[in-house]
């Protein structure tokens, strides 16, 4: 069974890989035709869209009047997708450039992910906060939309006529749909071949919820890594954009659903808390204009530092 695993878990991988690359090629396709930087399309489409696995587990556990569940995944996303994440996207794909446009959209970050903090503050996250939270965020998509339009129009599509230049969108986002679809197929088959080979070799259940979160860092991963190989924004931009969505869409869209309601806040709140330090961090780490090495080294600290206080946590019962 063990065996069958492992192969399970590569042929994950090897559909996370190809997945990726497909997605890749269609998202910088749609930045040409709607004429946006790749970075900009990274935040807005590729982040939004990777947040599907975090958004499913979030509505559904609020559905079932359980959205304190849904908070801890996303959180504990958010924290490894701004450490574990691109520290790992660097040590693998070699050192980041950090455009100036990627540093404006990391202070904005700032305040889209210690918005929520703030808000949970007092134990609770009312549908009201989650219609502030969501309203935050259409205002933020909207200013990057208006803001990140190139500033050249793509001679080829401005020679196309409307019908051919409709029919190459719907191609391309149909492609883009099954690059997407199959990534997300890989990073599942990932996950769960993970949490199979983490019971079989008998890991506590606090390990196997961290198999869980990192799972769901799958698609933003593997997708930020091949970007970078191809020396494209649109991975880092993937992952920002997957972090404001969450901090703010879903989060906001669980609240909606179902207030959320901390009984115990220490855990919750030093995750946010945590997540509004990773920005700090990356930020101050990269104003030279790149990410190295040693950022991502102590980036994967930060996260390591993470998972040790939250396993306090657990055994304390905090």
């Amino acid at each position: 069974m063990s065996w069958y695993t492992v192969l399970i878990l590569f042929a994950g991988i090897a559909i996370v890989v190809y997945g990726a690359d497909e997605a890749i090629k269609r998202l910088l396709d749609l930045s040409k035709f709607f004429r946006l930087s790749a970075f900009v399309t990274g935040v807005v489409i590729a982040g939004t869209l990777a947040v599907l696995p975090e958004l499913s587990i979030g509505v559904l556990s609020a559905i079932s009047e359980s959205s304190t569940f849904g908070l801890g995944i996303i959180l504990g996303a958010n924290v490894a997708d701004l450490t574990l994440v691109i520290g790992l996207v660097v040590l693998i794909a070699g050192k980041q450039k950090m455009t100036s446009g990627m540093l404006k959209s990391l202070k904005i970050s700032f305040i889209a992910v210690i918005l929520p903090v703030i808000l949970l503050l007092d134990g609770t996250l009312s549908q009201i906060d989650g219609a502030i939270l969501v309203s935050g965020f259409v205002i933020y998509v909207i200013w990057l939309l208006i803001t990140g339009r190139g500033e050249e129009e793509n001679s080829e599509r401005r020679a196309l006529s409307r019908t051919k230049s409709a029919i190459r969108l719907g191609m391309t986002v149909f492609l883009l749909t099954i690059g997407v679809t199959v990534l997300f197929l890989g990073s599942e088959l990932v996950t769960k071949s993970a949490q199979e080979l983490s019971t079989s070799f008998g890991l506590p259940l606090f390990l196997l919820g961290l198999v869980v979160a990192i799972g769901t860092c799958l698609p933003e991963m593997a997708f930020a890594v091949r970007a970078s190989e191809k020396g494209s924004e649109i991975g880092i931009g993937n992952i920002l954009g997957n972090v404001l969505a969450d901090s703010m869409l879903v989060i906001g869209i669980i609240a909606l659903i179902h207030p959320i309601h901390i009984p115990r806040i220490a855990s919750p709140l030093t995750a946010g808390l945590f997540v509004v330090a990773s920005v700090v961090f990356v930020y101050f780490r990269s104003r030279d204009g790149v990410i190295d090495k040693r950022d991502a080294i102590l980036l994967i600290g930060v996260y390591a530092l993470f998972v040790l206080v939250q396993y306090i946590f657990e055994l304390c019962g905090i």
